[in-house]
């Protein structure tokens, strides 16, 4: 099991949002607040329950950051990544691949 730290996730989040400038696309955090909102209510997840037990926030927290008023952080992508079983990559809109390869390195 790989174990990032917190400088580690954001040093991807800030890759991830270069790599989305250089192609021209969306802002990492659209395209991340469509797919976790799509993600959550295809599991029948509330925003309240989504904040508490992913965000560790308030359902107020959580609706602002789906709405896109507070910014997805780096640490909300891993947390909903591992909940709802999907890459980062995939959150991040680099894949359309939700799964994650659990391949060892």
């Amino acid at each position: 099991q790989i174990v990032l730290g917190r400088s580690h996730l954001r040093v991807a989040h800030a890759i991830a949002d270069e790599l989305h400038n250089k192609k021209g696309l969306k802002p990492i955090n659209d395209v991340a607040r469509h797919r976790i909102d799509e993600l959550r209510k295809e599991a029948g997840m509330t925003q309240d329950v989504y904040g508490r037990e992913v965000l560790h926030c308030s359902q107020g927290t959580a609706s602002q950051k789906l709405s896109g008023q507070l910014a997805l952080s780096a640490v909300d992508i891993w947390r909903t990544a591992l909940v709802f079983n999907v890459s980062t990559d995939y959150l991040y809109g680099l894949t359309d691949i939700r799964t994650r390869d659990m391949t060892p390195v």
